[in-house]
């Protein structure tokens, strides 16, 4: 045989082992307790066969509940201060943009040649 058939067929032998030593080691390992990719703990357990609510389910639900509502202030003052932020980005964009326009005009009135500007630049200016 030559030895590129060998080495074809080691390959896929070792594949195949590494696959099967992988499905093998998922299958056998466990964790005990899982916790959700939202971040949020595990719930007490409740009664079986009865509607009431547990002390410690009530407390656990305040306490998810407290610290969602604090994610989501985080959130919102977050996106607060970007829209801020963004908002003086684009005041100062124009008026930058508009300082060049008035240098062009008198840089042409003086007949001095202009370099073009960016189509970027041109496109910005030109939208306000």
């Amino acid at each position: 045989m030559e030895p590129s058939s060998w080495l074809g067929l080691l390959a896929v032998v070792v594949s195949t082992l590494g696959t099967v030593a992988g499905t093998w080691l998922g299958r056998t390992r466990t964790t005990v307790q899982e916790i959700p990719a939202d971040g949020m703990s595990q719930a007490p357990p409740q009664p079986e066969g009865t509607w009431t609510v547990s002390p410690e389910m009530y407390r656990w639900f305040q306490d998810q509940m407290s610290a969602l509502h604090g994610r989501v202030r985080t959130l919102e003052d977050a996106e607060a201060e970007a829209r801020t932020r963004a908002d003086r980005t684009d005041r100062l964009l124009g008026l930058a943009l508009d300082h060049i326009s008035q240098q062009d005009a008198r840089m042409t009135a003086t007949g001095m040649p202009l370099v073009p500007m960016a189509p970027e630049l041109v496109a910005a200016r030109d939208a306000r």
